[in-house]
């Protein structure tokens, strides 16, 4: 595995990272095994969130229960914005890490108007600067989805950053590209998410070669396997260039996939309704993209709840961080996968 700085952090990280939100839908004993799969391999850094199910309790579990332990440099995130309300997740991360210091914890995903309240007074700065003094956490990181958001913040001096998140990889990489020159010259480490798009992206060394080609610390995978851990960690150790025929296969991956797509981030979870979103616009994908329609309708037809069950609530689409029409594309899912 190779490793590199994360910013001016003094930390180094593997290039290939652990992404935590796949392992909320594992069982503990199957999460325990892909982690410690993962830490077997030399993946040093894993990414969760407090939003991310129970993905933090087992994270610190396997941790806990692996040899190189001491080793493992975790990274998670809130989107609180009290400081009251910071305060609390921090002190919850660390009983469900089971540790009592994490090295980066993130200001989760802000929209408009968010990063002014994070750094009002009573603000949720106040509790990372003081958890930071206090030695529960080491850094404070930026982890968001929207430029227009991202590129002040990374510039805004009243935010002691250490790092920042993007998504990056072929599709996105119009969108946030810029964001790396800014980060180098204010000394970020970046941490890569989504760089397979949510898994739709099926070249896996070509596309974590793409996002690793750039001055970007990590690329952080969900992985819910063994396998996927060995395929992700084998591209961490091979060169990053690329040929122009394997550009030419990503492009060509990217122009189906277009822009208006879901990456998987299960923000939308859990659906009122009991809706699986990601998995029945995967789903539809897979149907409309890889020529793959009786294996897509078959596993529609085996969720406990379709798109017929929606109470066209719009909490999927108030937080999605795409801003996807969410119930109109889960619409269209349902007609492709019912036809």
């Amino acid at each position: 595995m190779k490793y590199r700085k994360l910013g001016n952090t003094g930390l180094s990280v593997s290039v290939i990272g652990f992404g935590g939100v796949p392992i909320n839908r594992l069982e503990r004993p199957q999460a325990e095994r892909t982690l410690h799969a993962a830490l077997d391999a030399g993946i040093n850094v894993i990414d969760t969130a407090q939003s991310y199910g129970d993905s933090q309790d087992k994270i610190g579990r396997a941790v806990q229960s692996h040899p190189h332990r001491h080793e493992v440099i975790l990274a998670t995130k809130s989107q609180e914005r009290s400081a009251e309300g910071m305060s609390q997740a921090i002190d919850e991360s660390l009983a469900a890490l089971r540790t009592d210091h994490i090295h980066l914890y993130q200001i989760h995903d802000p929209r408009e108007g968010d990063l002014e309240r994070i750094a009002a007074p009573g603000g949720a700065l106040e509790a990372l600067i003081a958890a930071r003094e206090r030695g529960k956490i080491g850094h404070i990181g930026l982890s968001g989805h929207r430029p227009g958001i991202l590129t002040p913040a990374m510039r805004d001096d009243n935010l002691p950053l250490s790092t920042v998140q993007i998504p990056l990889n072929i599709v996105d990489y119009p969108l946030f590209r810029a964001h790396i020159p800014v980060a180098s010259e204010q000394g970020l480490g970046i941490l890569v998410m989504k760089p397979l798009c949510g898994g739709l992206i099926t070249s896996t060394r070509e596309a974590l070669s793409f996002v690793l080609s750039h001055p970007v610390s990590s690329a952080l995978v969900g992985m819910d396997c063994t396998r996927e851990v060995k395929e992700n960690c084998t591209a961490g150790r091979q060169s990053f260039d690329l040929s122009e025929e394997e550009q030419d296969e990503l492009q060509r991956q990217a122009d189906v996939l277009g822009v208006d797509f879901c990456r998987r981030c299960e923000y939308c979870l859990p659906c009122p309704a009991g809706l699986e979103i990601p998995d029945i616009l995967r789903f539809d994908r897979y149907y409309s993209s890889y020529f793959t329609e009786e294996w897509a309708q078959e596993q529609y037809r085996q969720l406990e709840s379709n798109v017929s069950d929606c109470i066209d609530c719009g909490t999927c689409e108030e937080r999605c961080p795409y801003d996807l029409p969410v119930r109109e594309q889960l619409e269209a899912a349902h007609r492709h996968l019912t036809s």
